[in-house]
């Protein structure tokens, strides 16, 4: 009879992928007992699996939360920089290239704004503010 920690080794191990030889091999057990042992821990090798995954995401999630922290922090000094200059030192041509880009970014925001609004505003339903729906040549009683 094995002990409940190589059974416990087992699971962990088979959860992580591990081949039924190598089991074998790292846990001194036969290999034929460990057929009989997957057969009869699958469904806690599966759960295994399953808890390894999740805590994979949430780590991967963590650190991407981290990453996009990160990059906040730093896209927040180079702004807090930039505002602390002076455009005095700018190029005029470089100057004229900053007015259209921003001025097209400033179109993209008041343009986003407003279908964002027009998305929200159930009177209007999809139409234009004031007019009717067409109705096909036939008058609406």
């Amino acid at each position: 009879m094995y002990t409940q920690d190589a059974q416990d080794k087992f699971v962990e191990l088979r959860a992580q992928g591990w081949s039924l030889g190598h089991i074998a091999t790292e846990i001194h057990v036969s290999k034929r007992t460990l057929v009989d042992w997957n057969r009869e821990f699958a469904a806690d090798i599966q759960s295994f699996r399953t808890v390894e995954h999740q805590l994979s995401q949430e780590k991967f999630l963590s650190t991407r939360e981290e990453e996009l922290n990160r990059l906040l922090r730093l896209q927040k000094d180079i702004h807090d920089e930039l505002a602390n200059r002076t455009l005095k030192f700018i190029d005029t041509d470089k100057l004229f290239r900053l007015s259209i880009e921003l001025r097209q970014e400033i179109q993209r925001v008041v343009g986003d704004q407003n279908a964002h609004e027009e998305s929200a505003d159930p009177v209007a339903n999809g139409h234009p503010t004031g007019l009717l729906p067409a109705t096909n040549g036939t008058a609406r009683r």
